[in-house]
This record gives C-alpha cells, sequence and structure tokens, in this order.
C-alpha cells in the first residue's frame, strides 16, 4: 500500500510542478504585488463592483435550484421517453464558448433580437441578459448534480414514508431532500462560483453599470496597466473562491448508494411537472443557440448568405481558424498527458490533497491568471508558449475530473487477477485499467477541447494580433457597429459552436463529467 501511494505521487508529480509554475507561483506574485494593498477595498466603486459580483452571482445560484433541483427529482423517481438524451445534450452548454451565448441572448433579448421587437421590452440596460447568460451555462451544471444526489436515495425509503401516509411531496422534502443535500448545495456552491468568476459574459452584456470584479480586473490589467490595483482585486477574490472550493470539496463526496434500477413511468402530476420544467430549461440552454445559428442565416429580413460570404471572403478567417485548431489541438494533447497522469496518481495515492488541487485551476479565473503571468513572467508574457501553457492548464482538471472517478469505480480485484497471472504493473494497467476508464479519458478530452476552443479571458491578456483565434475576431466583430457586423460575429459564432460541438461528439464517450 505504501508502495502504491509513493508511486501514485511520483505520477502526480509532472502535473504538480506545471501547476506550481503555472498557478502557485504566478497567485503568490500576485498576492505579493497587491494583497496588502487595502486601499482598494476601501474604494466605494470597487466595494460596489464586489456587492454586485456577489448578488449576482447568488441569484443564479438560488434561480438554478429553484428550476434545477425539481426538475432533477423528478428525473431521478420517473422514467420518462428521451431522459437519457436530455441528460446528455445538458452537457452542450456547458462547452458552447462564451461569446456564442453572448451573441445569442444579444439575438432574441438584444436592442435588435427578435423577443424585443416582438413585444417592444428591450432588456440590454437591465441585469437579465447577465443572469440569464448565467443560468444558459450553469443551470446544466446544477440539473445534472442535483440529479446525481436524488438518484442515490434509496427508494425504499420513499416507499417506507409513502406507506405512513406521507404524501408525495412531503415524502421527498422530508427524505429524498436531506439525503441529496450535499449534491444539492455543491451544485449551488459551483454555480456560485462559476457566475462569480465569469468573464466574457459580463464583459459582453453587462456594461459599466453592471460589470463585476472580473471585468475591472481585465480593466486595470489590460487597458489602464495599474496592476497593483489588480492584483488587490485578485487576492481578495481568491481568498473568496478558496473557501468555496473547499466547501464543494467537502460537500461533493457526501453522497452515498446506488442509483435505483428501474423506475416507474411519469403519469399526471409528475409528467406536468418535468414537461413544464424541462421546457423552462429547454428554453433557457438551447434558444441561444438556435438564435446564433438562425441570425446568421437569416439575418433580420429574410434568408441571406451575405454574412456566411462576408466571413468566408475575409483573408483574417482562415488565420483565426488555423490559430483555434491548432491552440486547442496543442493544449488537448498536453492537458491529456499531465491529466492522466495525475488521475492515476491520485487514484494510487489515495490522497485528499491531490484530489482537492486538482480542482484549483478550475476555481481561478483565467483572466486573473493572466493577470498573474504579466507579474510572474513579464518576458514570456507575449510569447506562444505562455498562451498554450495557459489553454493546458484550464484545460488540465476537465480530463481529471472525468478520469478519477472512473478509476475509482473499478473493481479492486481486477487488477490484482492479472498480477496473480502475471501481469507486471505496466502490463497491467495496459491491458486492465485503460480499456475500462478509456470512455472516461475521451469524455474528459471533449469537455476540454471543446472548452479551449472558445476559451476568451486568457486570450484577450496574453493574446498577440498575429494569435487571434475565432474568439477573439469574433469579440472584434461584437465591438464594430452595424446589421452586417453582427449577422457576420453570428456567422462566426456558428462556425465556434459547430467546433466545439463536432469536438465533443467525436471524442466523448458517454462519460464526461465534471465533478
Amino acid at each position: 500500500m505504501k508502495g502504491a501511494r509513493v508511486t501514485g505521487w511520483l505520477l502526480a508529480m509532472p502535473a504538480l510542478l506545471f501547476t506550481a509554475l503555472l498557478l502557485a507561483v504566478p497567485l503568490a506574485r500576485t498576492l505579493l504585488e497587491g494583497g496588502l494593498n487595502l486601499e482598494v477595498w476601501r474604494d466605494p466603486y470597487f466595494q460596489g463592483r464586489l456587492v454586485w459580483t456577489l448578488a449576482q452571482a447568488s441569484g443564479t445560484a438560488v434561480l438554478a435550484l429553484l428550476l434545477g433541483a425539481p426538475l432533477a427529482y423528478l428525473l431521478s423517481r420517473f422514467e420518462v421517453p428521451g431522459k437519457r438524451l436530455f441528460l446528455r445534450l445538458l452537457l452542450l452548454p456547458f462547452v458552447t464558448p462564451t461569446l456564442v451565448a453572448v451573441l445569442g441572448l444579444s439575438a432574441l433579448l438584444g436592442p435588435r433580437g427578435w423577443v424585443t421587437r416582438w413585444t417592444g421590452m428591450d432588456l440590454s440596460e437591465t441585469p437579465t441578459l447577465l443572469v440569464l447568460g448565467n443560468l444558459f451555462f450553469n443551470l446544466p451544471v446544477m440539473v445534472r448534480l442535483a440529479y446525481g444526489g436524488f438518484s442515490r436515495v434509496p427508494p425504499g425509503l420513499l416507499g417506507a414514508a409513502r406507506t405512513l401516509g406521507a404524501s408525495a411531496w412531503r415524502s421527498a422534502l422530508s427524505v429524498a431532500l436531506p439525503l441529496a443535500l450535499p449534491g444539492l448545495a455543491a451544485g449551488a456552491i459551483l454555480v456560485f462560483l462559476y457566475s462569480a468568476l465569469s468573464f466574457g459574459l459580463p464583459l459582453a452584456l453587462g456594461g459599466e453599470r453592471y460589470a463585476t470584479l472580473e471585468v475591472e480586473i481585465y480593466t486595470l490589467t489590460a487597458l489602464q496597466l495599474r496592476l497593483p490595483e489588480a492584483s488587490a482585486l485578485i487576492a481578495g477574490q481568491l481568498l473568496l473562491t478558496l473557501l468555496a472550493t473547499w466547501t464543494y470539496t467537502r460537500l461533493i463526496h457526501g453522497g452515498q448508494g446506488v442509483p435505483a434500477a428501474v423506475l416507474p413511468r411519469a403519469r399526471g402530476s409528475a409528467l406536468g411537472g418535468i414537461l413544464l420544467l424541462g421546457g423552462a430549461t429547454v428554453l433557457i440552454c438551447f434558444a441561444p443557440l438556435l438564435a446564433v445559428v438562425t441570425r446568421g442565416l437569416l439575418g433580420t429580413t429574410g434568408p441571406t448568405l451575405g454574412y456566411w460570404q462576408g466571413v468566408l471572403s475575409d483573408e483574417g478567417t482562415p488565420l483565426l481558424l488555423g490559430n483555434t485548431l491548432r491552440f486547442a489541438a496543442a493544449a488537448l494533447l498536453g492537458a491529456s498527458f499531465l491529466g492522466a497522469l495525475y488521475a492515476l496518481g491520485a487514484w494510487l495515492a489515495r490522497s485528499r490533497l491531490l484530489d482537492v488541487l486538482s480542482l484549483l485551476p478550475l476555481m481561478v479565473s483565467p483572466v486573473s491568471l493572466a493577470a498573474g503571468y504579466l507579474l510572474a513572467y513579464p518576458v514570456l508574457a507575449a510569447t506562444l508558449p505562455m498562451l498554450l501553457a495557459a489553454y493546458t492548464l484550464l484545460a488540465l482538471p476537465l480530463v481529471v475530473r472525468s478520469l478519477l472517478p472512473a478509476l475509482r469505480a473499478l473493481p479492486p480485484r481486477l487488477l490484482e487477477a492479472a498480477r496473480t497471472l502475471g501481469a507486471r504493473p505496466i502490463p497491467a494497467h495496459r491491458s486492465v485499467t485503460l480499456p475500462l476508464t478509456l470512455p472516461a479519458l475521451r469524455g474528459g478530452a471533449a469537455l476540454a477541447l471543446a472548452t479551449v476552443l472558445g476559451e476568451f479571458g486568457a486570450t484577450l491578456v496574453l493574446t498577440r494580433p498575429e494569435w487571434a483565434t475565432l474568439s477573439t475576431g469574433l469579440y472584434e466583430r461584437l465591438g464594430r457597429p452595424g446589421e452586417r457586423n453582427l449577422g457576420e460575429a453570428c456567422a462566426l459564432a456558428t462556425v465556434l459552436l459547430l467546433l466545439s460541438t463536432a469536438a465533443f461528439g467525436v471524442l466523448d464517450g458517454g462519460e464526461g463529467e465534471v465533478t
């Protein structure tokens, strides 16, 4: 056992060193630069940005919980046609590039959006679009984590409550809810973190009035070069993130039990609830995607291919596409190699510390990382290796968090049987462990690739003109006035969406989860 733990730590060491250089060192340099600069936090303006950041993240978490938890409970207790497909499709918003969601919401509810023209209600000067954007990305996370928590509640306990006279909803509230509470709380914390650390959505949809701390950090770093103030904001945000991350890791391992093998068909009020809540979820999570594709093809007046012709004839489009594919492929190779070693090491070492450390890159925003790189590695900050290293770091935890649960689910006696038959450790893992965990590795690689394809925060800070990607090209068009620029942005967003969807569809082996 001791030898396995030592081997595990040795396997995890390359990823740990990489994370130390790309995460710990920049953040430590950031803390040294501005961590003690308390004057920034005495400024009423930045206090207001902090309050708004926490308020919009908390509001999103509450809304996701109110909508996602009841839907997850009904799906965990009843069988409906298409349930598995629905749960799988809910991963699509998670891997959708941020600016695609921005364009979709603008096409629906912006100043020239279809819903705006039909109803006369313009939501572009309100925080509604930002909250809807947060829900677009994070409601699926809430549904899937809550579904996992509720599905592990033993059906016999609910049956016993019903036998004692409790109604269906009373048994759900008194029996299922307390047992699934760790998963629900973990989902709410994750939604809160993702919403608080979001960058592209508040940058494009919030405006100056509804800017979050992430937008302020970007403004201070990239536009005003006020690195000490930006570092102080990052330090405060990091403390909040670490506290939430620690709480999340304490909760996510609280679920017990196994999912029920056979479920009754949904009928009556249960079916009505699933249709109502599921319909609202589909509307929030998929209407923006449909709006982007439709706007790129139809414009505002009718069918047109002019936007696509403009994008395809632009001399810069091949550069944007080529850079996006090359950078994503390089990051995927690095993240898959380091992530597989780390997951295998964490599994063998059975270390809670390694488990927690694997989450940290997910909980630190790309903009904060990029600011840390400018401070810690000023000579390398404007180099392609640094940009690719940032991509790899952002993709690494997605591979680890997909592969590690699959490794832990392996029957322990399989490897022992292989060793008994004379197989050495490495051949045993190659013939037993790899085939059984390959779907999870593919799923993690799919999530990583789809995420890196649309990465925006670090790219905006670290990139140079010759390294422009589809995301930066899309953002540049969004900054230009005129219907044609918006239509061409939708066409580019469709390309980005198709690339992310194709990458996820080709690689995913059915196990792409983030836990």
